[in-house]
């Protein structure tokens, strides 16, 4: 079975991706901010969804230190919209960069597609 890590501040957001994961046999671990990510990411997950903006930590910093003992595909997920903010999370070493709103259909077959 393969685990999902969550991390973003929105609860709605959350409960509906874990809610939807779940559902389609993965085992869900979810984080409200970077240190609570950084608690969870421990339990080694094989994929992370990463909101870009997240209280606590920088998120950046989150991803490095994360980066530093899990070794998965990282997807960020964010609003943001302006392409010098893409090529930094890319050039830091995400896997890829998923505008919201997304449908959680199409984010279900990306995350699969990575765990391939």
């Amino acid at each position: 079975m393969e685990k999902i890590l969550i991390i973003d501040d929105q609860a709605d957001l959350r409960k509906l991706l874990a809610d939807y994961f779940q559902l389609n046999g993965y085992v869900v671990f979810i984080a409200k901010d970077g240190i609570e990510a950084l608690r969870q990411a421990e339990k080694q997950p094989n994929i992370i969804l990463l909101d870009i903006n997240m209280p606590e930590k920088d998120v950046l910093d989150v991803f490095r230190e994360i980066c530093g003992f899990v070794s998965c595909p990282i997807l960020f997920l964010t609003a943001r919209i302006e392409d010098a903010e893409k090529i930094s999370d890319f050039q830091a070493g995400g896997d890829e960069y998923i505008q919201k709103p997304i449908g959680i259909h199409e984010l279900g077959a990306r995350v699969a597609a990575h765990l391939r």
